[in-house]
């Protein structure tokens, strides 16, 4: 957390403010950093060793697939469009990798929801490492490729 407040003051800091493509980064960022740490709780809440462990299973990758179709639905189109007009910034690959990502997650989320998967806590775990990947590029992205 101390990293994340430390890019937002020197980012806040600049006399520019903050650029459109700043802003986006920075709720990229927040989004798959802060999803890959509630969906790491998500177990320890819902599981319990009275209850059955295949609901437990359902509501938590179902959670982590409603999470991840949230990013879908918001994400990609945004960065095709910053895409357009800071082309340097958001280059295709960037973004077919970006997004890549956040699919890859509701894939394995769904694929352990609908029993598709027998090493569930692996996928799911994989999953999560997918998230961290997604929110360690945007922030590579944030600090180290800025808006002239």
């Amino acid at each position: 957390m101390v990293g994340f407040s430390a890019i937002l003051i020197g980012l806040s800091r600049t006399s520019a403010g903050f650029k459109p493509p700043d802003v986006f980064r920075i709720q990229m960022l927040t989004f798959s950093g802060f999803g890959a740490m509630f969906a790491a709780l998500l177990p320890f809440a819902l599981f319990n060793e009275s209850g059955n462990v295949e609901i437990s299973w359902n509501w938590t990758s179902g959670l982590l697939s409603l999470y991840a179709l949230t990013g879908l639905i918001i994400f990609p189109l945004r960065m095709i469009a910053l895409h357009y007009e800071y082309p340097s910034l958001f280059p295709l690959k960037l973004v077919v990798f970006q997004t890549g990502i956040i699919f890859l997650v509701l894939i394995f989320s769904v694929s352990i929801m609908l029993g598709f998967v027998n090493q569930k806590a692996n996928v799911y775990t994989g999953s999560l490492m997918l998230l961290l990947l997604h929110s360690t590029t945007a922030f590579i992205r944030t600090v180290f490729y800025r808006v002239d």
